[in-house]
């Protein structure tokens, strides 16, 4: 990405990118966010059964509602690695926490990569105390730290947005194995703002459900996914239409780097974004979007540019939710053009030519109104094409 687009340096944090040989490649594979103390923090993981060690790790450290560090190898997600997977990420932790004088809990740790590898832990402990020292209050080195936890990506992820005079800026990694639940996808927000722990867990839930839960490229879960928001912050903690205010920032900063990962979903063509409204319920209204967003014969469709309206609305009828089919409002949307597709049952007659032009572009979107309820749920996907299937075939030969 231009570096004009790359999430701002936030002031109380030093970041750092290096490259400490764990990356076939001899790109940057570690990645430092360090506080000059313990402050506000939050974090979601996988809900993926089979988890890396560590997201134990870092799920257990985040109990006390405070850190002062985040360290993210790339290249290597040191998942389903057995005790030696553990030992590498405890000593990992406590070469750290020694090297800030901080305690261990106070340490969020993160890997991201092939799965089932050992660890070269030695690489990481071997450079460790010097990246400590060499961490830099600098956006140079908050975008080598947004490099640093790449892996399949074409580009680094990120926003920033500013807000009552605050900075908060989020780092994100991914493009495949993309549908979190929680939260390979790696989220980091930072900002100078002060709030207290507990409202910090809170909002950061919610804004997760908005974002980095509401995108999709290929339905896997990863055994690392991981989102952490760390406030660093003095003085009397922001309350209530301020703490409003900022979350509708974070979460703005949020959804833009969620939608990067649609983006740059691997092999991906298009951004298809999905407005259910109407449903019955939340979970209704976000089952449908799901269904569509999951389904192979939709997502082919995007990649072609068919409006082949069926596909969508046997996909929705298909979800757990409870549909009419004479309720059912199907349009097409791109910019400033609609088409609507299908109504009250039955088909319209719609401008296939159009239809054609506006899935042709890099992003559309589809809206279902299901015409039984209040509730309604915003989320993102992609096309599904050949590149994605050479990438992943491919991926570790």
């Amino acid at each position: 990405k231009p570096m004009s687009e790359r999430p701002l340096h936030v002031p109380g944090f030093r970041f750092g990118g290096w490259r400490c040989g764990i990356k076939p490649s001899g790109g940057m594979d570690l990645g430092l966010i360090l506080a000059d103390r313990p402050v506000p923090a939050a974090a979601v993981f996988t809900q993926n059964q089979i988890f890396a060690a560590p997201v134990a790790a870092s799920r257990a450290a985040i109990q006390g509602g405070r850190a002062q560090a985040v360290i993210v190898n790339s290249g290597n997600a040191n998942a389903c690695t057995g005790a030696a997977g553990v030992e590498a990420t405890q000593r990992t932790v406590a070469q750290l926490a020694s090297a800030l004088g901080c305690a261990e809990e106070h340490i969020q740790v993160a890997s991201t990569g092939v799965i089932g590898v050992p660890l070269p832990v030695e690489k990481i402990t071997d450079q460790l105390d010097e990246a400590v020292r060499a961490a830099a209050a600098s956006q140079a080195s908050a975008d080598e730290f947004g490099d640093a936890i790449c892996t399949t990506d074409r580009f680094p992820k990120g926003a920033s947005r500013r807000v009552q005079g605050y900075t908060v800026s989020v780092f994100a990694k991914g493009a495949g194995m993309i549908a979190p639940n929680m939260a390979t996808m790696l989220a980091y927000a930072v900002t100078d703002a002060p709030i207290d722990s507990g409202a910090l867990a809170a909002l950061w839930g919610r804004v997760i459900d908005q974002s980095f839960n509401a995108v999709m490229v290929d339905g896997d879960t990863s055994t690392n996914d991981t989102a952490v928001i760390m406030a660093g912050g003095r003085g009397e903690p922001l309350a209530g239409q301020d703490l409003a205010r900022f979350e509708v920032a974070l979460l703005a900063a949020c959804q833009e780097a969620a939608v990067q990962l649609v983006e740059d979903g691997e092999g991906a063509r298009c951004i298809v974004e999905l407005r259910v409204r109407g449903a019955r319920s939340n979970a209704e209204a976000r089952s449908i979007a799901q269904t569509i967003a999951l389904s192979p014969l939709c997502k082919t469709a995007f990649f072609g540019a068919d409006p082949n309206w069926g596909r969508i609305i046997a996909a929705a009828g298909r979800s757990a939710a409870s549909l009419e089919p004479e309720r059912l409002h199907l349009t097409l949307r791109a910019g400033e053009h609609a088409v609507p597709l299908f109504a009250h049952g039955v088909p319209l007659d719609f401008d296939h030519a159009l239809a054609v032009k506006l899935m042709r572009s890099t992003r559309f979107g589809f809206d279902l109104d299901v015409g039984a309820g209040e509730s309604a749920h915003r989320l993102w996907t992609c096309d599904l094409g050949h590149n994605y299937v050479t990438l992943n075939a491919e991926y570790t030969t």
